[in-house]
């Protein structure tokens, strides 16, 4: 599909293309939205003002070529000012906001050829990332964003990005194949 077409039609006033849009972004908003926040209550709420504002205001939102970018970056922000709001949390300032991974061991054909000293291993340079550079990975290798993407949802520029990216994979590297990393990695945020 061209989101990037879905978008436009969107801000024209095509609900089919809001229904896609929902659809489409829901699960992975909710995926990352729990990365800060543990309260699912906070994240289905911002999630839910998030489509709110921007059906209401489709006319006035302007063209992008990755709407997913766009929902994930003000995914985050709404979540930082609920955060910010709500008296029952601490303000987190964004670059202290944690990035909650942890892996979920479950029922899983490919789970049974990864054995425990991996999982330990993997858990241990897991525990060896601070909050960003978790986050960092994610956005690159699980929701596929650009180096550019990520300095703008991380609030860094360019070329702190890839080193954070890189200065991350060096550790993981150093630690554990990179590639059973990654394997492991994607299935605990899926």
């Amino acid at each position: 599909m061209d989101f990037t077409q879905i978008w436009n039609d969107f801000r024209e006033g095509d609900d089919q293309a809001f229904s896609i849009l929902f659809e489409t972004y829901l699960d992975p908003l909710y995926r990352y939205g729990m990365k800060f926040v543990s309260d699912e209550d906070i994240v289905k709420d911002c999630i839910q003002d998030l489509f709110v504002k921007i059906h209401t205001n489709r006319a006035t939102l302007s063209a992008t070529q990755n709407p997913k970018f766009y929902l994930l970056l003000s995914l985050k922000n709404l979540i930082i000012d609920t955060i910010t709001r709500n008296k029952r949390l601490t303000y987190v300032s964004p670059e202290n906001l944690p990035f909650i991974a942890t892996y979920q061991y479950g029922e899983d054909e490919d789970q049974e050829e990864i054995n425990e000293e991996t999982k330990e291993k993997f858990e241990k340079v897991l525990g060896l990332l601070n909050p960003r550079q978790k986050e960092a990975i994610y956005l690159r290798f699980q929701m596929e964003l650009s180096y550019e993407e990520i300095s703008q949802l991380l609030d860094i520029n360019y070329q702190s990005a890839r080193n954070l990216i890189h200065r991350s994979i060096t550790k993981i590297r150093e630690n554990i194949d990179f590639s059973v990393f990654i394997l492991l990695f994607l299935k605990t945020f899926s």
